[in-house]
């Protein structure tokens, strides 16, 4: 169980991205490369101890498919074995769809399990370099039907590989694997492009204040109800940084969930009216912790954002922004979740929608101060969330508000991450050193 375990959370969890166009850029010089296509499956494990064979999915769960098992008995030695469960259909591979129905239905599907490394043999790691191992792997299966080597390819030149990528994408293939002696694995796939609704944005601190940092984006689900998926804060020209935000910033709603943004600010909600384009090189399902979750969002028109409960979805690897894209509307059918989950399906072995506690307010000052322009309002709260156990939040949070309708844009708010009600404590108080000054007087 150990490793491959070991494997799924440190090894294929970890695979670099590449984008096509860029493989000679992005892909070091290497003594020799070993490529293979890159099969629509799922990742599997076969273990074979002491003439007893399991096949074991992701999760460590055991996939009752005989036919694989019984292919199995060629190997003479105990091993663990990582692979690609594939369905063929005419002998040639479909995608992770057919597999997901094929795996319910084993008997009436042509499932079979390539093999692409060798975690352990009899007890013990493999100390041999990659080309001997892919060696070994080969002639402990070379006679297997259900099961069998994924083919894999010694090149010596990027070139080799480009052309290699070429041919492949006509075989119905996710892209194409390359494996160094250095033990770094690219994944080479076509940049995939995404129609998805801008649900709030976040601005940069410093030098660059008042300019866009990232969109947060979503898929719309129907029913006024709207899937987060990812951030994107790359992509933009220094015009669109400074343009965008003025634009958000008049469709701006309350949201009783919070999103912190890459430089720890919280993002700022809008109303779920533009449509952006936006290009990423992978999405992926999980991570070394299971199952990615997101909040699922309703939005009101009065009320703004309230969250859900979380589900699961993906992650986009690499986003880059393309375009706003005013041809298209906010709907299932021009920004759903199907776009994306053609490519990638969440997993659905983890249940979803899970109820979270509320959080309690375990400090909340409230300051004002009379202006020409009218009162201003710096607010701090501090929030014990009770929903760290979803692994999406930190135990605590201090929120701090500044509200100046003197000002360009009339409210900022900051989102500090804390461990405890003490660093609570401390944070609002050194907020409060650093912004309550003469003339502010407390509010209850």
């Amino acid at each position: 169980m150990n490793s491959f375990v070991t494997y799924k959370n440190k090894i294929a969890s970890r695979y670099i991205p590449v984008d096509a166009t860029q493989i000679g850029i992005k892909i070091p010089e290497s003594d020799y490369y070993m490529t293979s296509i890159k099969f629509d499956g799922h990742l599997t494990f076969l273990i074979v101890k002491n003439n007893t064979i399991q096949l074991l999915d992701r999760n460590g769960e055991e996939l009752k498919i005989e036919k694989i098992t019984k292919s199995a008995s060629i190997i003479n030695d105990n091993c663990v074995l990582v692979g690609e469960l594939c369905a063929f259909q005419d002998n040639k591979p479909t995608s992770h769809r057919e597999v997901n129905q094929a795996i319910a239905q084993p008997e009436k599907f042509d499932l079979r399990f390539g093999a692409f490394d060798i975690l352990e043999l009899n007890g013990k790691e493999l100390d041999i370099d990659l080309d001997e191992r892919l060696k070994k792997l080969n002639e402990m299966l070379i006679k297997g039907k259900e099961i069998f080597p994924i083919n894999q390819n010694y090149f010596e030149s990027r070139k080799d590989i480009i052309e290699f990528f070429k041919t492949s994408t006509n075989q119905n293939t996710e892209g194409v694997i390359v494996k160094t002696p250095n033990g770094i694995t690219y994944k080479i796939k076509q940049i995939h492009h995404l129609d998805l609704v801008v649900l709030g944005y976040a601005e940069s601190t410093g030098e660059k204040e008042g300019q866009l940092r990232d969109l947060l984006l979503g898929f719309a689900c129907g029913n006024n109800k709207y899937q987060l998926l990812g951030k994107c804060g790359s992509g933009f020209s220094d015009l669109e940084r400074k343009e965008l935000p003025k634009q958000l910033e008049k469709l701006s709603v309350n949201s009783e969930y919070t999103e912190v943004s890459s430089v720890k600010t919280a993002f700022i909600f809008v109303k779920p009216e533009i449509v952006v384009e936006i290009s990423c090189l992978d999405l992926i399902n999980e991570n070394s912790e299971g199952a990615i979750q997101k909040a699922l969002l309703s939005f009101d028109k009065e009320k703004g954002y309230s969250f859900e409960g979380n589900e699961n979805t993906l992650s986009i690897i690499s986003p880059n922004y393309i375009q706003i894209r005013s041809d298209k509307k906010v709907n299932e059918l021009e920004t759903g979740s199907k776009q994306a989950y053609l490519l990638r399906e969440p997993l659905i072995s983890e249940k979803t929608s899970q109820p979270i506690n509320k959080s309690e307010i375990v400090i909340r000052e409230v300051f004002l101060k009379d202006g020409k322009s009218g009162p201003s309002v710096r607010k701090f709260v501090g929030l014990k969330t009770n929903k760290e156990g979803t692994k999406n939040y930190p135990s605590y949070l201090v929120i701090f508000t500044d509200y100046s309708s003197s000002r360009q844009k009339p409210l900022e708010q900051e989102v500090y991450l804390c461990a405890n009600e003490q660093e609570v404590k401390s944070k609002i108080d050194l907020l409060k050193e650093e912004n309550i000054k003469k003339g502010w007087e407390a509010y209850n």
